[in-house]
């Protein structure tokens, strides 16, 4: 399969997924004490990436990609998750982040943000760092040797070899009211 093939098959599993999740459920578990949520989701984006590409270690060999990280603003700490993608022939090139928030998905500078969200994001994250789950080669741009403890936490559990981990409460096919700009990312 194609790095084309690749990436829209991960974002349609993402699309999948999203509607499973308490997004602010989500946004509190990042930022308290007990993150086994934040955990959880994360750890689910990240499987779903090695699932899909075969690997959670990529080099220059992909162009553009979708990866799962965890973001936290600069100014205020607040951390959360989202999706990054990055151009991995440029040695890993910022291109976009889909935040997940407690109002949903938010694609910074996407066409159709809304006042408020774009409001949210520059009030919460703007300016961000970010740190994905996936090894990159090449790419000087993420810190992880100096990551805060508590994303290095939340990065370091997508590498465990705990059991399966308890499924949200939800069942899987029901919809998720808290998505308010519905799963997209794409």
């Amino acid at each position: 399969m194609g790095n084309k093939d690749l990436r829209t098959v991960y974002i349609e599993q993402l699309n999948y997924l999203l509607p499973t999740v308490d997004f602010p459920k989500l946004d509190k578990s990042c930022n308290s004490e007990d993150d086994s949520y934040a955990k959880e989701i994360l750890k689910r984006i990240h499987d779903i990436f090695t699932d899909i590409y075969g690997t959670d270690c990529l080099d220059s060999g992909y162009e553009f990609v979708e990866l799962p990280a965890v973001i936290q603003g600069r100014n205020t700490g607040h951390i959360g998750l989202g999706i990054v993608t990055l151009d991995l022939e440029s040695s890993g090139e910022h291109w976009g982040t889909f935040f997940l928030t407690p109002k949903g998905v938010i694609e910074q500078g996407g066409e159709n943000i809304k006042p408020d969200q774009s409001k949210y994001l520059s009030t919460v994250y703007i300016p961000y760092e970010y740190w994905y789950t996936v090894s990159v080669e090449r790419d000087h741009h993420v810190d992880f040797d100096n990551a805060p403890e508590k994303v290095a936490a939340l990065l370091n559990h997508c590498y465990s070899e705990q059991p399966e981990m308890e499924r949200d409460r939800q069942q899987e096919g029901d919809s998720n009211s808290n998505q308010q700009n519905g799963p997209v990312i794409g």
